[in-house]
């Protein structure tokens, strides 16, 4: 656009120029076509005068005057509009000049405008730019510092609820061992009751039982006593009926008073052991049968396996065990039988 403003006002002072320029040499011209020329008015005058040349002298000085005063005013006129057009065309080219200038300086301060609005807009565009590459630094460092803080976060998270998991854990434990240790202690104390209980009660029981079992051997050992000595009367009898009549059967005699003997030891031995034999309510009613052997002097080398209520074997094996040594007779024969014993066990409270 100021391209072609400047072209424009270029054309028109040009064409100023051209205008002032003919019109300056139309005046030139017209002051000399339209100066007399003096060969033809003296010709006229002489004409005119031929009668007075005083008179032709005369009118020939004023008009020579005259034509001079013309032509001084038509000069002084001519330089006047001269000078005034050449100050016309002088202000036309001062104000073309100004014009051009103030135009240029337009134009100049326009392009300086527009410069400036340009570098504005570059400047701008730059502001933009880095507030936009600023803004996406900024975002990718608050993502990141955002994912570090969620990374931090979730591994104290994490670690305070290993740790919280770990301290529940603890006291979860540790109240499940206080809870043991009093069930344990409640227990043992319950138990030792009931074991002082059960052990009195055993003791009494068994204090009871011995002294049963004694008054009971003290009876069965009279009662055998009477029947061995009854056998062995009825046996000095046969013996001397035998001497008497000569002779008879001394094999079965002997026979019987070795199974006599075997019962009663036997007999003696199962009382050995009711006596170390604790027994509960539920046992009674129920047996067990359990082979022992034992050594000539009566030490138990070996307890079998018992047939019968497992409570009752269980607590007969005990019983053998925690008698040691059993009663055994002195006659070869009789303690050969006794050293491998098939007992039948029957709990009596």
């Amino acid at each position: 656009m100021f391209r072609n403003e400047n072209g424009s006002i270029r054309k028109a002072l040009v064409i100023s120029l051209g205008l002032h320029l003919l019109v300056g040499v139309m005046i030139l011209v017209g002051v000399n076509i339209n100066t007399p020329k003096r060969p033809a008015q003296a010709a006229s005058i002489i004409e005119a005068t031929m009668i007075d040349d005083g008179m032709v002298a005369a009118q020939a000085e004023r008009l020579a005057e005259m034509q001079a005063a013309r032509e001084a005013e038509q000069a002084a006129a001519n330089a006047q509009e001269l000078a005034e057009q050449k100050a016309a065309a002088e202000a036309e080219r001062k104000a073309a000049e100004q014009a051009a200038a103030a135009q240029a300086a337009r134009e100049a301060e326009q392009q300086k405008a527009i410069a400036e609005q340009q570098a504005k807009a570059e400047a701008e565009r730059q502001r933009v730019v880095e507030q936009q590459r600023k803004a996406a630094e900024a975002k990718k460092q608050a993502e990141a510092e955002a994912a570090r803080k969620a990374a931090e976060a979730k591994k104290q998270a994490e670690a305070e609820a290993a740790r919280k998991a770990a301290e529940a854990k603890k006291q979860v434990e540790a109240e499940a061992a206080r809870k043991a240790a009093e069930a344990k202690k409640q227990a043992e104390a319950e138990a030792a009751r009931k074991a002082a209980e059960a052990k009195k009660q055993a003791e009494a029981e068994t204090a009871r039982k011995a002294a049963e079992a004694k008054k009971k051997a003290e009876a069965e050992a009279a009662r055998k006593a009477a029947e061995a000595q009854k056998q062995q009367e009825a046996e000095q009898a046969l013996k001397d009926l035998e001497a008497l009549m000569g002779g008879g059967s001394a094999g079965g005699a002997s026979s019987a008073a070795s199974a006599a003997e075997v019962d009663r030891y036997t007999g003696m031995i199962i009382a050995a052991i009711q006596r170390n034999w604790l027994v509960a309510p539920t046992m009674v009613g129920k047996q067990c049968r359990i082979n022992v052997r034992v050594a000539s002097d009566g030490l138990i080398l070996t307890i079998g396996q018992g047939q019968g209520d497992a409570e009752v074997c269980r607590s007969a094996e005990l019983a053998i065990r925690k008698t040691g040594t059993l009663p055994m007779p002195k006659d070869p024969a009789v303690n050969k039988q006794l050293q491998n014993l098939n007992l039948t066990l029957i709990p009596r409270l």
